[in-house]
């Protein structure tokens, strides 16, 4: 019984620290927040959220939420949007360089499925920075879908990451001004 407990607390922690740090952004106001954690450390956590965010593989460490509490707040849209910009692509490339390294462990079904995409590189080389761009400034899902296959085929590290991260400063930054305008322009309307 003891192992099985040390077994899952790690997860249990996390998930209580989720859980805690969740009631404390529905229930507090974004500028309660800020005066909380000091707009300093604001900049640092969003950062290190985003990086526990790319650290996960198709997670859910929500720091988008945490990117509009804090542009609400009243923080730099702009310098939110490239820290948390930074800390996501840092942790992507972990992802990266599993799939660089776990090439021989893939089961043949994805094999086949990487050849077919390993064509479709080969034959449009200049579209792929184009869709890396877009898919990181339009989605907002994890990168995890584009790093992971890019490593299991070898692509040239650079070559994906400074679209895609090109890509998440627009999406991360658009994010920030979008909330911090949109609720001003909440607060204004009348019949709210």
């Amino acid at each position: 019984m003891k192992k099985n407990i040390l077994r899952y607390a790690p997860a249990l922690l996390l998930i209580t620290f989720f859980i805690l740090w969740s009631f404390v952004f529905h229930y507090s106001s974004p500028e309660s927040i800020i005066d909380w954690v000091g707009v300093e450390n604001a900049y640092l956590l969003i950062f290190i959220l985003a990086l526990m965010g790319g650290f996960t593989t198709f997670s859910g460490i929500p720091y988008h939420v945490v990117l509009v509490a804090l542009a609400v707040g009243g923080l730099n849209p702009f310098i939110l949007g490239i820290a948390a910009s930074f800390g996501v692509m840092i942790g992507d490339s972990t992802s990266y360089y599993i799939g660089y390294g776990g090439r021989l462990l893939v089961p043949e079904k994805i094999q086949k499925w990487l050849e077919r995409l390993s064509i479709i590189k080969e034959k449009y080389p200049r579209l792929l920075p184009v869709v890396f761009l877009c898919y990181g400034s339009l989605l907002p899902f994890s990168n995890d879908v584009i790093t992971i296959p890019m490593g299991l085929l070898r692509h040239p590290f650079w070559r994906v990451f400074i679209p895609l991260g090109i890509g998440n400063i627009i999406f991360n930054i658009s994010l920030a001004f979008l909330a911090a305008y949109a609720y001003e322009f909440l607060q204004a309307t009348p019949f709210l």
